[in-house]
C-alpha cells in the first residue's frame, strides 16, 4: 500500500464493513466475515507500505476500531506456485493485521496464492502478477516534479512497452492536499478554493480529487506518436495545484474487477472471504503543480 493511497484503503474498508450489516429488516442481517484487501507489486518486497491487511467485518451500527476488527492468531502464508515456496507473513504490535515479509520479492509472470486461517476459517486467494511494464518519461519517479501543468501532457509523454496489447492499465490521479488548501487550476465556480469537503471529493474520496482511467494497452496507441503506446493526457486529470501523485499501473483481472464491478468486495478474487488480493506493476510520479 502506497501511502498515497491510504485514505483511499480506509474508504475501501469501510465499504467492506458498512455491507455486512444492516439493522433494516429488508436488508441483510450481520454476517462475520474475513475480508482481504492487499495487491503485490511485481519487482518490490512484500514490506509494511505493501502489506495485506486482514481484519474482520464488524456491525456498522457499532464504534469501529480496527484493532476489534483483526483476528487473533490469525496464520497468513503466500505460496509461489511456479516453485512451490510458501513463505510466512506476519504482522507486527505497531500495525496489527496488516501482514507483509521484507525478504519475498514478487515476481512479474507469477501466480501467488494467498492462504488465511482463522478462528477454524480458510479463505483463499490467487493472482498473476502482470508482466513487467515498462515506462519511459522524463517525469521523475522518487522525487518531486515541481511542474507547471501547461509544461505536462504532450510535452511529457509516459510511453509504456508491454508483452501483451491486451493488459489492462491503469491510470490514476490523486490529489494529496487536504480540502481546506485544495485549489481548482480551472475556476468551476465563484471560487478557486473548495468550499467544503463535498465539492472537493464528493464525500466518496471520488472526482474531481480522484480520477481514474482503465483501458487495454493496444488503446494507448495515436497518431502523435507512430508505434507507440503514450499516456500524454494525463494532464487533464490534473485538477488541483499543490501535491498531486498519479500512479501507470499494468493490473491483474482481481484488482481492475475490485476497481470496476458494482460488489468489488465480492469480485476480488477472494473465496471464502471477500475483498480483494491483486497484483500491479508500474509507477508512481508525485507532482507539485505550481
Amino acid at each position: 500500500m502506497r501511502i498515497k493511497n491510504l485514505s483511499i484503503y480506509v474508504i475501501a474498508l469501510m465499504i467492506l464493513i458498512s455491507i455486512s450489516c444492516d439493522k433494516n429488516p429488508a436488508g441483510p442481517e450481520y454476517q462475520k466475515e474475513i475480508t482481504v484487501y492487499g495487491y503485490l507489486w511485481a519487482g518490490e518486497s512484500l514490506n509494511a507500505d505493501h502489506a495485506i491487511l486482514i481484519s474482520y467485518t464488524r456491525p456498522v451500527d457499532e464504534k469501529y476500531s480496527l484493532n476489534d476488527a483483526i483476528p487473533e492468531n490469525a496464520n497468513v502464508t503466500l505460496k509461489d506456485e511456479s516453485t512451490g515456496e510458501v513463505v510466512q507473513l506476519n504482522d507486527s504490535p505497531d500495525s496489527p493485521g496488516f501482514f507483509y515479509n521484507d525478504s519475498l520479492i514478487i515476481k512479474p509472470q507469477t501466480n501467488y496464492t494467498l492462504t488465511v486461517e482463522a478462528d477454524g476459517k480458510t479463505v483463499t486467494a490467487s493472482t498473476t502478477v502482470p508482466p513487467a511494464l515498462a515506462i519511459e518519461t522524463d517525469l521523475m519517479t522518487n522525487n518531486m516534479n515541481y511542474v507547471y501543468r501547461d509544461n505536462l501532457g504532450i510535452n511529457k509523454p509516459v510511453t509504456l512497452r508491454g508483452e501483451n496489447e491486451k493488459q489492462i492499465i491503469y491510470v490514476d490521479m490523486y490529489c494529496n492536499e487536504s480540502w481546506q488548501n485544495a485549489e481548482f487550476i480551472d475556476n468551476f465556480g465563484p471560487h478557486d478554493k473548495s468550499e467544503d469537503s463535498e465539492r472537493y471529493d464528493q464525500g466518496r474520496n471520488a472526482e474531481p480529487r480522484h480520477i481514474q482511467a482503465f483501458m487495454q494497452l493496444k488503446d494507448l496507441k495515436t497518431d502523435f506518436y507512430p508505434g507507440e503506446y503514450v499516456v500524454f493526457w494525463y494532464h487533464s486529470m490534473i485538477v488541483f495545484y499543490g501535491s498531486n501523485t498519479m500512479q501507470i499501473l499494468a493490473i491483474d483481472e482481481n484488482y481492475h474487477n475490485f476497481l470496476h464491478k458494482e460488489h468489488p468486495e465480492l469480485s476480488g478474487g477472494v473465496v471464502g472471504g471477500i475483498g480483494v488480493f491483486g497484483s500491479v506493476c508500474g509507477e508512481d510520479f508525485d507532482f507539485m503543480v505550481m
